[in-house]
């Protein structure tokens, strides 16, 4: 499950390696706060205003707060180089809490690999239906995995609303059979 990942930069450059690992608490936290909010600041604003991203954005603010959100469920972070590119989080083991890519790193298909590895353990763990409360950004993701709309909603993130939708997948067959 945590092999290697080849993209391709989009530049014609060589095939770049992707590791995959799970979060280090007291290491990672630092980064993937700064990653989290590039993510949001910059690669939202084709869907959010700026209040909403910046609301959006201040989640990272309380460092000790993030880190803690980030250490539990799992985790899984994707490295290049030795640099945080992106990362998912399962939690609890059927809902996606978490889906971030470095705007550097965007359009490279790391979120499609993050859902598909988060999926992969929803699976192990017996999950019968994954969910998720998607972004505008990271709903046609979710949906091209495989995951349906189920219904749509504003939060409140520092006085200022945000819509999201929640999608659901099934991960099992049901037998409607007596």
């Amino acid at each position: 499950m945590f092999d290697d990942f080849a993209t391709h930069s989009g530049s014609g450059r060589a095939p770049v390696s992707i590791d995959w690992r799970r979060y280090a608490a007291g290491r990672d936290a630092p980064a993937l706060a700064a990653l989290f909010r590039a993510s949001v600041t910059t690669l939202a604003a084709s869907h959010y205003d700026a209040a909403q991203r910046a609301a959006w954005a201040a989640a990272a603010d309380d460092l000790a707060g993030f880190e803690a959100r980030l250490a539990r469920g799992v985790t899984l972070v994707a490295h290049c180089d030795g640099a945080a590119v992106a990362f998912g989080q399962l939690f609890p083991r059927d809902h996606v809490e978490m889906l971030y890519v470095a705007p550097a790193w965007s359009r490279r298909g790391l979120a499609t690999a993050l859902v598909a590895r988060l999926e992969a353990l929803a699976r192990e763990s017996r999950a019968s239906v994954l969910s998720v409360d998607a972004s505008a950004l990271s709903r046609p993701v979710f949906e091209r995995a495989g995951f349906s709309l189920i219904s749509s909603e504003w939060v409140w993130r520092d006085g200022v609303s945000l819509p999201r939708f929640h999608l659901c997948k099934p991960l099992h067959a049901v037998n409607f059979s007596g």
